[in-house]
């Protein structure tokens, strides 16, 4: 039968309803639509009305009310991750967490690796300095008796030249293991991995509050004045109202 035999019958009749839009495509809608409206009334021209007040006043509302329907949507959206993000971490922090309130069990078993590895290190670290600073003296001492020997040879007396040569020479090989044990550092293990070892780590700690602060104004100006400027401002919120070395003024703004 064909359409001109059956009225009902309409071209299109067998196409897909159109899909719901999804909730980010609603927010998007509504940020866009109050965004427009928002480029229709802002165009650089002063407010000189209380009707033009009001219409921006609500304009900033209606832009408000968008972006809390965005952002509740993308909390929405995120729901589902956040949650399974946070049952991954909850399943593994026991494991390897590493936080002020949970320490995982690689990691302690880590830190009391390192605890027990700590002495015996320590101790081969001196050893092996002592052992270097021997061979250093003893290079030394050769290298010394070497260069004595080929001072006082006698150019034309062959066996004395020879005998300082070979003095030389094992002043340069006394030398090189000098080289080598000054470059050994204690290290245990390294069969499945990387050898634990000692790690030079310097630290500082203040001494003279004073001085330091002047240290930091000299030689981090621009950092200094951030971190103070984040303090007035905190010490603001506070209460505060007056503080050596700072202007405190009100300023009123559009809430």
């Amino acid at each position: 039968m064909t359409a001109l035999a059956n009225p009902r019958a309409v071209i299109g009749d067998n196409a897909e309803p159109e899909s719901e839009p999804t909730p980010f495509q609603i927010a998007e809608k509504a940020v866009n639509d109050v965004c427009g409206e928002a480029t229709l009334w802002l165009d650089g021209h002063p407010i000189d009305s209380q009707d033009l007040a009001d219409g921006v006043a609500n304009l900033l509302a209606e832009i408000r009310k968008a972006e809390k329907l965005a952002d509740d949507t993308r909390v929405a959206e995120n729901a589902p991750f956040d949650a399974g993000k946070a049952e991954v971490q909850r399943r593994y922090l026991p494991l390897i967490g590493d936080t002020k309130a949970v320490r995982g069990k690689t990691v302690l078993a880590s830190l009391a690796c390192k605890a027990a590895l700590a002495p015996w290190l320590a101790a081969e670290d001196r050893r092996i300095k002592a052992e270097a600073a021997a061979a250093r003296e003893e290079a030394d001492r050769q290298r010394r008796e070497a260069e004595e020997a080929l001072r006082a040879s006698d150019a034309t007396n062959l066996a004395a030249r020879e005998a300082a040569e070979a003095l030389l020479h094992a002043a340069k090989r006394a030398e090189v293991t000098a080289n080598v044990a000054g470059r050994q550092t204690a290290t245990a293990g390294g069969s499945f991995g990387r050898a634990a070892g000692l790690r030079a780590n310097w630290t500082a700690t203040i001494t003279d509050p004073t001085e330091a602060a002047r240290t930091c104004w000299r030689d981090a100006q621009p950092e200094m004045l951030e971190f103070l400027q984040g303090w007035a401002e905190r010490r603001v919120r506070e209460g505060a109202r007056t503080l050596p070395g700072f202007s405190i003024v009100l300023e009123n703004k559009v809430a």
